[in-house]
């Protein structure tokens, strides 16, 4: 008569050592990826702060580039400095 043994559920160092293992690495692949989600968030913002940049400087280019004919110059001259030809007579309005 063939005998059949039972097995017994008993203490595997070799399951536990597995086990950890496996938590490990699942731990190191979460704090991983919320590493690389804090990464891309601030990337984001980085490139949404480049593009504001960008667009100031594009603006400044502009001014800059306006500021090298005459006909600005005077505009600006008269308008924020007050500033007026020889032989103009500066009008003032009353307040």
């Amino acid at each position: 008569m063939a005998q059949k043994r039972k097995k017994s559920k008993r203490f595997s160092w070799f399951r536990l050592c597995i086990l950890i293992m496996a938590g490990y690495f699942c731990y190191m692949i979460i704090l991983q990826q919320t590493e690389l989600y804090k990464i891309r968030r601030e990337m984001e913002a980085v490139n949404t702060r480049m593009a504001e940049i960008d667009g100031v400087n594009k603006s400044l280019t502009a001014e800059k580039e306006k500021l090298s004919m005459t006909d600005y110059i005077e505009k600006v001259a008269r308008e924020q400095l007050g500033l007026v030809k020889p032989g103009e007579v500066p009008y003032i309005p009353a307040r």
